[in-house]
Formats: C-alpha cells, sequence, structure tokens
C-alpha cells in the first residue's frame, strides 16, 4: 500500500483511503501502530492506522525528550474502510503465496522489471517456436548450471509445475533423459502384470520368495526411471523444486541397485540360505548408508560428481562378492546357468560404462556444445542403464527356470548338478 497526499481514486473509494497530517492533528497513542476496534463499523465507518517513518519515529522521541509535544513533522496515515477486512486478508494471503512462489525470480531482478537470467532467444523461424522457451549456459541461474561443455538448449526456469509439464512437447538437452526413461519405467509397469501370468504363473514349484525377489527388482526399476524422469522433467522449475527431485532422483539409483541384487542372491544361494540371509543384510545396509550420504546437500553440487559416480559403482561393485562366491560353489560352468552369469556380467558392465560415461563427462567435454540435445554423457548413462535393467530382468527369470526345473527343494547334492555342468 503506497502512502499519497491526493484523495483515492474513484474505483478505491469503496476500499483504501490515503491521507496526510500533521502529529497534532492525532491523539497521543504512545505507539507507533493503532488501530480502532471495527467489529462493529458500520459502512461509513473507517480504522485508522499511524505508520511514521523511522526517520520520524527517531526525530519524535527526541522531540519529547526536549519536552517538545507539538512536533510538525508529516507522518502517514493509512485508512481503511472496515468493509475492506475481509478483502485486505485475501489480498494478503494471495500475496504471501505469489511471493513464495516467485521470491527467487524477483530476488533477480533489475528495476525496470528484466529477470537477467535466460534472456530469450531470437525466433529465427520467423513465427511461433520454442526458441523463446530456452536459453543458453550464460544466461542460466547458478543454480541450473552443471555442465559447462552443455551449451544451448536449456528451459528457463518456468517457477510452474504445469509449464515443466509442457516442456514435455519441445525439444531440448533434457529431452533424451526424460523420454529415455520414462517410456523404461512404463516398459516395466506393462511387464510387471505380464510376467506374472507367463512365466511365474506356470511353474507349479513356485515360492512365495520367489515372487518377492522377482518384483522387489522390477519395483527398484519403476521406481528408479520414474524418479529419474520425474527429475529431468522438473529440474527446471526452481532451485527448491530441482533439490527436492534431484535425492529422488539418488534414492531412485539406490533403490534399483538394491532392487537388483535381491534375486541374484537369492538365486546364487538357492539352496544356501545362511549366505542369503548374510549377503541380502550386506547389500541392504549399504543401500541405507548410501542413501543417508546421498540426501547431505554437498553431494548434489558438480563437484560431487565423481564422489557420487565413485560411491554407486563401489556399491555395484560389491555385488562381486556373493557372484566369486557362487562361482566358487558351483564352478563356472553351472554358475552360467544357477544365477544367470553371463546376464549378470553384461549388466554389470553396461552400469559400469554407464557410469563411467557420466563421471568424465565424454564426449561433450571434447566437442562442447555439439551434443547438446542428442547423444551427450547423461543421455549414454540412461541408456546403459535401460539395458542393464532389461538384461538384467531376463537374467533373473533364466536363473528362476533353472533351479524350477533343476531342484526346486534343494534335495539333489549339489555335486550330482554340478557333474552335469561338467564336460
Amino acid at each position: 500500500m503506497k502512502p499519497s497526499t491526493s484523495p483515492a481514486p474513484s474505483r478505491l473509494s469503496s476500499s483504501t483511503v490515503v491521507s496526510k497530517t500533521t502529529a497534532h492533528d492525532l491523539p497521543h497513542t504512545g505507539s507507533s501502530l493503532h488501530h480502532h476496534d471495527h467489529k462493529n463499523f458500520s459502512s461509513a465507518d473507517q480504522e485508522t492506522v499511524k505508520m511514521p517513518d523511522d526517520d520520524y519515529t527517531h526525530d519524535r522521541k527526541e522531540s519529547h525528550e526536549r519536552g517538545d509535544d507539538n512536533p510538525s513533522e508529516p507522518i502517514r496515515i493509512f485508512t481503511l474502510t472496515a468493509s475492506d477486512s475481509n478483502h485486505t486478508h485475501q489480498d494478503d494471503e494471495y500475496s504471501e503465496k505469489r511471493s513464495s512462489l516467485h521470491s527467487h525470480r524477483h530476488h533477480h531482478q533489475h528495476s525496470d522489471g528484466e529477470d537477467p537470467y535466460c534472456k530469450q532467444l531470437p525466433d529465427e523461424t520467423g513465427g511461433q517456436s520454442n526458441l523463446g522457451r530456452l536459453c543458453s549456459w550464460a544466461d542460466l541461474p547458478p543454480w541450473m548450471k552443471d555442465n559447462p561443455a552443455i551449451l544451448t538448449g536449456y528451459r528457463r526456469p518456468t517457477f510452474s509445475y504445469r509449464q515443466a509439464l509442457i516442456s514435455l512437447g519441445y525439444l531440448h538437452n533434457e529431452s533424451v533423459n526424460i523420454w529415455s526413461h520414462l517410456l523404461g519405467a512404463v516398459a516395466f509397469l506393462i511387464v510387471a502384470p505380464i510376467s506374472y501370468f507367463k512365466i511365474i504363473g506356470v511353474m507349479e514349484t513356485i515360492h512365495w520368495t520367489d515372487i518377492a525377489v522377482f518384483y522387489a527388482f522390477l519395483a527398484g526399476a519403476i521406481i528408479c526411471l520414474s524418479m529419474s524422469a520425474s527429475f529431468h522433467t522438473f529440474c527446471c522449475h526452481s532451485e527448491g523444486v530441482s533439490s527436492q527431485w534431484n535425492r529422488c532422483d539418488y534414492v531412485g539409483i539406490v533403490f534399483l541397485i538394491v532392487g537388483s541384487f535381491y534375486p541374484a542372491i537369492f538365486y546364487a544361494f538357492y539352496c544356501h540360505q545362511t549366505f542369503q540371509i548374510m549377503y541380502i543384510a550386506m547389500i541392504s545396509t549399504f543401500g541405507a548408508a548410501t542413501i543417508v550420504v546421498v540426501l547431505r546437500p554437498k553431494f548434489r553440487t558438480p563437484q560431487f560428481r565423481w564422489v557420487r559416480s565413485g560411491l554407486f559403482l563401489a556399491m555395484g561393485l560389491s555385488g562381486l562378492f556373493p557372484v566369486v562366491h557362487g562361482i566358487i560353489l558351483y564352478g563356472f560352468a553351472m554358475a552360467q546357468r544357477a544365477i544367470a552369469l553371463n546376464y549378470m556380467f553384461c549388466m554389470g558392465a553396461a552400469y559400469v560404462l554407464g557410469a563411467l560415461i557420466y563421471g568424465s563427462r565424454v564426449p561433450e567435454c571434447w566437442f562442447p556444445g555439439k551434443f547438446d540435445n542428442f547423444a551427450a554423457s547423461h543421455q549414454i548413462f540412461h541408456i546403459c542403464v535401460l539395458i542393464g535393467c532389461a538384461v538384467h530382468f531376463l537374467g533373473v527369470t533364466k536363473a528362476m527356470a533353472f533351479w524350477h526345473n533343476i531342484d526346486h527343494s534343494c534335495t539333489i547334492p549339489l555335486d550330482q548338478i554340478r557333474s552335469q555342468f561338467v564336460s
């Protein structure tokens, strides 16, 4: 509300009346803010609020100490009709919500209202296009800067979930990241019920533990892919929203790694429950500790890029312990069937390759600006994750079929089973 020495405009005659007077026109209240009770006001009654400037308050105090009770300095008077009380409360509530939503953008605006970040690019097509929604690396706010080798194709901060979702419909440098994992999540959602009827349902000896570990993997894959797609969709919203979805993205990766190990460990030690429990407890503890680390704010900064890659890589490589143990237990030939060893190796290779490419930012670090929309390191990493998930799904079904066709009850001596795979 802005003070004025002139009468209020006619369109505000029923709401705010602003006037200016001197201190001797008002009763001394002993407070810098005075309200009359307006519960029983008629439409003609008014509420008077005295709001002196800070300088005036200081001068009035000095005048009072000198014994001067009649200062002539002007103060501001805001007069509100009682009927405006509800409107004022609603306006304040709306302004507070709007201020919270746009605080980051307003903080960085110039006095002329121009947003210094993400200036609109010229429309080189001469018509309506999506170029105006995009900006370059140099125009990004600091919280959006992650990879300096990606020079163009950035979405401007939207401060809106709706606008972020609209970005699914046009090309930018996150499009491949979004759609690769979004379609992957949808694919696994479709595969989940089909697998029950086409794979699990046809095995007469299937046990609830088989179903549990199988769907633990599928759940981990779906959570990881959907959280990843959501983060890359909403990372242009605002700094706070981007940070929240970034944490969800990292937690989703942990769920995928842990979920992938559950069926692998289960079938690697199908007839050795002690080893099952030991290794499942180990990977679960490792996963919980990793979640604690990835939720720390510093972990999400670009400086910790290799730390993130290394941590997830170490978590994945911890699976070598049960794999090597399984090879020693069964022999290499039988392990290829009992734990789908070949599929495990392919899955691990896909994840490791993706993590190394993600951490090194190859190939865009060699040719900045050439891989802004396609074939950037993060996009290659996403494809590697999809390949790893698909290969592991096939491996789990192969291992499940092996044990339920050979010896689901673990009554046949292991040496006898192993001998079938020795030439």
